[in-house]
């Protein structure tokens, strides 16, 4: 699969406002406006939807990865914050990008990157799955602010 950048539409935020550690919690608006990446992983048939941040930071912190850094010229600590990935499998919530919204190095970069960023988010995912069937993801720093756990169900996690 290539990557593909989309936008969540606002109705999908409405419709989950039920959602713990999302980012923009509240401001629907601003969340709807957010440029995605799909990644597709075998995963009980979900696609993940990754968001693209203008200050993540380091992406390796002390305790782990959390993103992927995509810096651009005006955003030199851009990246994808793993973290806060989403899953979406209804079509209707998502709006592909057909023009090119983000700056031409970070589409090339993603481009370029986009097998270590899958394999990155695959060991971020392994990770959080195991921390939740432990139950200590509420005090392991790399997945305490995770958004995946409003998708245990989805995530075949019982």
């Amino acid at each position: 699969m290539e990557p593909k950048l989309c936008i969540i539409r606002e109705i999908y935020f409405q419709n989950n406002s039920n959602f713990v550690k999302v980012l923009d919690t509240e401001n629907t608006d601003k969340q709807s406006r957010r440029t995605h990446l799909c990644i597709m992983i075998e995963q009980e048939q979900n696609r993940f939807f990754i968001p693209l941040r203008n200050n993540l930071g380091p992406d390796v912190r002390k305790f782990g990865r959390i993103g992927h850094a995509l810096p651009s010229n005006k955003r030199e600590n851009a990246g994808l914050d793993y973290r806060y990935a989403l899953i979406v499998n209804d079509d209707t919530y998502l709006e592909w990008q057909t023009d090119k919204k983000n700056p031409k190095s970070q589409y090339q970069k993603i481009n370029n990157e986009y097998d270590a960023i899958c394999a990155e988010f695959c060991i971020y995912l392994r990770g959080f799955i195991k921390s939740v069937k432990k139950q200590r993801h509420f005090k392991e720093p790399l997945y305490r602010e995770s958004s995946l756990i409003n998708f245990v169900k989805e995530l075949g996690i019982k």
